[in-house]
């Protein structure tokens, strides 16, 4: 049954109602799996929360560590996260 809610979740997240998603998301009994996991992570990466997202996805991994998805979000993460533009220090 919780799988079934998480890809729903995903589904919605992929269709931009990410506000349905969180909401149901937040309506699942905590797992200690991969794809809870992931899926937790997708939704704190919608909402920014940048920390919690990469968390999420470093406890996928350690369940999985070929897990390339998880990776990649993990990369993307990253490259927010270090993404400097020097033109806003120009005045």
């Amino acid at each position: 049954m919780s799988n079934d809610k998480l890809l729903l979740v995903k589904e919605l997240l992929q269709n931009e109602k990410a506000m349905e998603a969180r909401e149901l998301f937040r309506e699942l009994k905590p797992e200690n799996s991969a794809s809870y996991f992931f899926v937790k992570g997708l939704t704190e990466q919608k909402f920014q929360e940048w920390g919690a997202a990469i968390n999420s996805f470093q406890k996928v991994l350690a369940f999985d560590p070929n897990h390339k998805e998880a990776k990649n979000h993990m990369d993307m993460i990253q490259t927010v996260l270090n993404f400097w533009n020097p033109e806003t220090f120009n005045p």
